[in-house]
């Protein structure tokens, strides 16, 4: 049935534009094409399999959402709160506005961050870069803490940090990618007086048998992880060390590992509307509120990603709601997110399927790969 995925999948890695990858695809519960290629190590000659490991970057966005969302529907926060409630750093915010000479003035805020906005990616809260003037300031704050502590800040202390420095722009103004699902998992610690990684292992992980999901890869672990790789410069390897042991900072919003596997029993929950085999992990109607389009036209418009193209964005995820403007043959009402590294998971409520694929890739690209990866799926439906 998936013959054009293996070819997909397999041409990928054959022309040499990626070191390898994994994807299982699911549909009536029933596996329709599981397949990995490559390979997770390329000097030692480590295929990549089942048991790979994979950082998964943002896609640790949606889990750290569901994780939160099981709070909201203990009714411990509304989505119109603001988060000052919780993250007192948060307090009083002002921002960096831009002039046209490439200064700034830091002007205060007409309104506090909400709850909301983090889940729709509306609060102005950027990471470190030099995008905005916000970013570049929170690039130089940073430098200056590593050079003074010897360590980084536990999750709810790095948020509050974050939470006093200046905004990109009025809290709901935009639509702008940035740290706010990180601030989430913040939250969730405070709500819970427990970690995050934590909270998750006992909500979600163990529930699902997500055996080989956290922030960080135990060390007899280590060997699995699959090697990231430059892939426009030879493919060569990417320097980078994984924690082996808990870390101070556990972000919500990049910094999970898990396997195709796991990631997939976490996909099929939420396609079946919160639970699974048993386990009930969210309510039905709280996935419903996560996955339907939140932007107001103004908030849309700048949601320009090329990757985002006939897609609206819900509490954490990309939403379908114009695959022809996508030129995508896909459904509208699928979504789901990525991962910095190329990685991609999709629950498609239409067509009953569920679709995580891992790969190793620096930089992402996912408009190179991703687009063809979904029009080989969606054609091998019935």
């Amino acid at each position: 049935m998936m013959n054009l995925v293996q070819n997909t999948l397999s041409r990928f890695v054959a022309s040499g534009q990626i070191a390898g990858c994994a994807a299982k695809i699911m549909r009536d519960d029933q596996t329709c094409f599981e397949g990995c290629f490559g390979y997770a190590d390329i000097g030692n000659k480590i295929k990549i399999s089942d048991h790979t490991i994979f950082p998964i970057a943002s896609m640790s966005k949606v889990v750290t959402v569901a994780g939160i969302m099981r709070l909201y529907e203990q009714g411990l926060f509304k989505l119109w709160d603001p988060v000052s409630e919780f993250l007192p750093g948060f307090r009083k915010p002002t921002i960096a506005q831009e002039k046209p000479d490439g200064t700034y003035e830091l002007v205060p805020a007409k309104g506090e961050v909400t709850m909301r906005q983090l889940f729709t990616m509306t609060s102005g809260v950027p990471y470190p870069g030099n995008e905005t003037a916000a970013a570049r300031i929170r690039l130089e704050k940073e430098k200056e803490y590593a050079a003074q502590n010897k360590t980084e800040p536990d999750t709810i202390t790095y948020c509050n940090l974050v939470g006093q420095l200046p905004l990109a722009f009025e809290p709901g103004e935009k639509w702008m990618y940035g740290f706010s699902i990180d601030v989430l998992g913040a939250v969730i610690e405070v709500l819970t007086g427990k970690t995050l990684g934590k909270y998750l292992k006992e909500t979600i992980f163990d529930p699902l048998g997500m055996k080989d999901t956290g922030f960080y890869v135990p060390a007899e672990k280590q060997d699995r992880i699959a090697t990231l790789y430059h892939i426009n410069d030879g493919m060569k390897p990417v320097e980078r060390k994984y924690p082996a042991q808990k870390p101070n900072f556990e972000s919500g919003g990049g910094g999970l590992f898990s396997t195709v596997g796991d990631y997939s029993r976490f996909a099929q929950m939420l396609l079946h509307g919160g639970k699974l085999d048993g386990e009930h992990i969210l309510g039905r109607k709280t996935i419903d509120l996560i996955s339907m389009d939140h932007l107001t036209p103004q908030q849309q418009a700048t949601h320009s990603w090329d990757t985002q193209r006939g897609y609206g964005y819900g509490l954490g995820v990309r939403v379908m709601t114009n695959p022809e403007i996508a030129d995508i043959n896909g459904s509208v009402g699928e979504w789901g997110w990525d991962g910095a590294f190329g990685n991609w998971f999709c629950v498609d409520p239409k067509e009953r399927l569920t679709c995580v694929y891992l790969t190793t890739n620096l930089p992402g690209e996912h408009y190179r790969f991703i687009p063809k990866l979904m029009a080989s799926m969606y054609a091998s439906l019935e």
